[in-house]
C-alpha cells in the first residue's frame, strides 16, 4: 500500500444512504482488508468466500480504471494442504505418560480438533509438549 502523497490531501470516504464510495488510498486498504480475510479464511481450513473474490475483483477493476493500482490483477489465493489431526487422547495419554483426562484438558493447546465427538490431536504437537516435558523434568 502506498503511503499519501504530500501534495494530494487524503480524501475521507463519501457516504451516501447506504452506500459508501472509497477513492485513492482508501480504495486501496479495503482492497487489501478484503485480501486479508480471504487468505485468513484459507489458512483457517474454510472455503474461499465468493463474495470476497468479486469484492477484489470489484476494487481491483476500479483501481486500474482510476489508474491508481501497481498491480493490475490480485495474487490467486495460495492453498495450503492441512493435516488432519490423527492421535486419540487414549494415544496421546499413553505417549505423554497422563492421564486421559488430564491429555482431554491439553487437546485445544495440542492442536487438538472435536471431530464428531471424539478429540482428534495432532502428531506433532504432542511430539513437541512430550519435548517439553523431558526439558522441565531435567531443569
Amino acid at each position: 500500500m502506498t503511503s499519501p502523497q504530500p501534495d494530494r490531501p487524503l480524501v475521507a470516504p463519501i457516504i451516501a444512504g447506504t452506500a459508501v464510495v472509497l477513492t485513492g488510498e482508501w480504495l486501496e486498504a479495503a482492497l487489501q482488508a478484503v485480501l486479508i480475510a480471504a487468505r485468513g479464511r484459507t489458512l483457517n481450513g474454510l472455503p474461499n468466500s465468493a463474495t470476497h473474490l468479486e469484492l477484489a475483483k470489484a476494487f481491483t477493476t476500479a483501481m486500474s480504471a482510476a489508474r491508481q493500482c501497481d498491480v493490475a490483477e490480485p495474487e490467486p489465493l495460495q492453498h495450503y494442504p492441512q493435516q488432519q489431526p490423527t492421535v486419540t487422547i487414549r494415544d496421546a495419554a499413553q505417549q505423554l505418560n497422563l492421564s486421559h483426562r488430564q491429555t482431554q484438558r491439553l487437546a485445544p493447546k495440542l492442536a487438538g480438533k472435536l471431530i464428531a465427538g471424539r478429540w482428534l490431536l495432532d502428531q506433532d504437537a504432542v511430539n513437541e509438549h512430550k519435548k517439553g516435558q523431558k526439558w522441565t523434568e531435567t531443569a
